[in-house]
């Protein structure tokens, strides 16, 4: 998600910012699946492919100019009942964006995503920044288009291209109900985020999660908790 030297904050230690969604309540045993930074290519069809094996949503979080790799993804995601988010226009760190730069890519982003899933019409309400990070005036300006910040709880490190097992381990420790999952679909990560969807989402549902997208998590967390 932006830029790939920066790992997606968490909750943790954070105080409680109205406005952004890190997670959900811990009401449910539900976890999010978020991928940031498609299409990728011919791979975001094999990770469609997949979650239709799997049997789980996902929320995409795409890039705009991204889409000139695979043009066709957005609205085959949607009629597969994927959800789709806005990541901007290009992978970069949105905090250090001026306001008219910000509402450009935001706006720009949104409309590629419409052109490209026609005739059919998504929501598009949530927004994740590039690299992360985000300042008052952002949350400001995302509102200001309808858009709700959401970042996640789960990131494992997958950017620095650990090994499989490390990330598989990584999202079995830390995953919690309400929990939003964050992976990447890239042509560097898709391979890696295919194999460790493989693993843990198999594994997960038999310890009793269940797959939503972010408009189904019941949340977001109230003040005083910590994802």
């Amino acid at each position: 998600m932006g830029d790939h030297h920066d790992p997606d904050p968490r909750s943790d230690g954070l105080p409680w910012t109205p406005g952004v969604t890190f997670c959900g309540s811990a009401a449910e045993p539900e976890l999010a699946l978020t991928i940031d930074d498609g299409p990728s290519g011919l791979g975001s069809d094999a990770m469609l492919d997949l979650l239709r094996e799997l049997g789980v949503p996902a929320t995409f979080f795409l890039i705009g100019s991204n889409l000139r790799r695979n043009p066709q993804f957005a609205r085959r995601a949607v009629a597969e009942g994927q959800q789709l988010g806005n990541h901007l226009w290009v992978d970069s760190r949105t905090a250090l964006l001026p306001r008219r730069q910000f509402l450009r890519q935001c706006d720009g982003t949104e409309h590629r995503i419409r052109r490209c899933a026609a005739p059919q019409m998504p929501a598009l309400h949530w927004l994740r920044p590039g690299g992360g990070w985000f300042h008052p005036p952002l949350l400001a300006w995302a509102a200001a288009r309808n858009y709700r910040l959401v970042l996640g709880s789960i990131f494992p490190w997958d950017t620095f291209q650990p090994p499989t097992w490390f990330q598989r381990w990584f999202i079995l420790a830390n995953a919690h109900p309400g929990g939003i999952l964050v992976l990447h679909d890239t042509p560097e990560l898709n391979r890696q985020t295919l194999t460790t969807l493989r693993q843990v989402v198999p594994e997960l549902k038999r310890q009793g999660y269940r797959f939503v997208d972010l408009d189904s998590l019941s949340g977001p967390a109230g003040p005083g908790w910590s994802c």
